[in-house]
């Protein structure tokens, strides 16, 4: 089991987010997924000792690592009855429920029919309640490939610095409905990792949509349009930490300001010099559209930083000079259910729900 728990933090995340989730269960992992592996195949008693609150917080992280989210207005009074319906749905009987929270390894994973949605939890906590569905999707990955593995390699190196091949790997992902109990929103949070396109998000929030239509959980159309937030948080330079900004000027130029990783000391874009230096060259404002907010945190020996993405597809809309519409917000490195809450507060915030209900 211990080595099965540590497959499925590796198989759903990156290392240091596997790290502070086995640092905040009691564990001190070793240096890496390996050397981790290593040091609790010989101790599996202590890491037995740990393992229910591990697999909690792993449930966590499904509930809320790394998701693209849409917010769906629901009628105050009928939060309540949202909830109960979600209650009552029946989970599917399928593998994927049955080792829940624990992941496919690769050859049940290769088994599996891809686009498949099943649902495979109901989940309560003290935020809200949601029905968690399972799916395998094969998401197009690179890869480098040896020249030694062609019979003319020496011929291949001086014609080209690196092959990469693409192919189609199967990857395990869990998509979330959510009420919470304390905001008038339901939630469709879908699984993002690296890779996944904007097209297939998209399309995979809509089969969602439809099938809490279908299943009369709610009647819901429009997502709520998170615009708004992005000039909030763009003002607002006490509000979190921002990495990235993109943004139009009064003379049609399209700048692109991103904070190096590598840099000593960070920077807030909104206090870097040389957007600053460009704005009063300008008779208006800059009009952003595109923002990245993180909040770097650090508890005990775990530290990591809950951000927020939220991109519109031009500084305009379609009709004439009216703000464009950002239907979701991409939500990443939350390790706990407390860390998305946070975000999805800021975010709440920033976008002014409470004026938009």
């Amino acid at each position: 089991m211990t080595l099965k728990i540590l497959d499925c933090l590796q198989s759903r995340m990156k290392w240091t987010a596997a790290r502070n989730l086995m640092v905040m269960a009691g564990l001190q992992p070793g240096k890496g997924f390996n050397k981790t592996r290593e040091k609790y195949a010989n101790d599996e008693e202590t890491f037995s000792a740990h393992e229910g609150k591990l697999l909690d917080s792993l449930k966590e992280h499904i509930l809320c690592g790394g998701k693209f989210t849409k917010l769906y207005p629901i009628d105050e009074k009928q939060r309540d009855v949202v909830q109960r319906k979600i209650a009552a749905l029946s989970v599917h009987e399928c593998k994927a429920a049955e080792i829940y929270p624990l992941l496919f390894d690769d050859e049940e994973l290769n088994e599996q029919s891809s686009g498949k949605i099943e649902l495979v939890a109901i989940e309560r906590n003290e935020d809200g309640i949601g029905a968690v569905f399972s799916t395998v999707f094969k998401l197009k990955v690179r890869e480098d490939i040896d020249f030694d593995e062609f019979p003319d390699a020496k011929e291949m190196r001086q014609e080209f610095d690196e092959i990469i091949g693409l192919k189609f790997k199967p990857v395990q992902l869990f998509h979330v409905v959510w009420m919470p109990h304390h905001r008038p929103q339901l939630e469709i949070r879908i699984d993002c990792p690296r890779g996944l396109k904007e097209a297939e998000i998209h399309g995979t929030h809509s089969v969602l949509r439809e099938m809490v239509n279908d299943l009369e959980i709610a009647k819901i159309e429009k997502p709520i349009n998170l615009f708004p937030a992005v000039r909030g948080f763009y003002e607002d330079d006490t509000d979190g930490f921002v990495s990235e900004i993109t943004f139009s000027t009064v003379t049609s130029a399209i700048k692109h300001e991103k904070m190096l990783r590598k840099s000593v000391e960070r920077v807030d874009q909104r206090q870097e010099a040389y957007p600053l230096a460009g704005k009063e060259a300008l008779d208006e404002d800059i009009r952003v559209f595109k923002i990245t907010v993180e909040w770097p945190k650090e508890e005990d020996e775990a530290k990591f930083e809950p951000s927020l993405s939220l991109a519109a597809s031009a500084p305009s809309g379609k009709q004439g000079n009216r703000d464009p519409s950002i239907s979701g917000a991409l939500i990443e490195n939350c390790i706990r259910a407390a860390d998305y809450e946070f975000v999805i507060a800021r975010l709440g915030i920033q976008a002014r729900l409470d004026q938009q209900d």
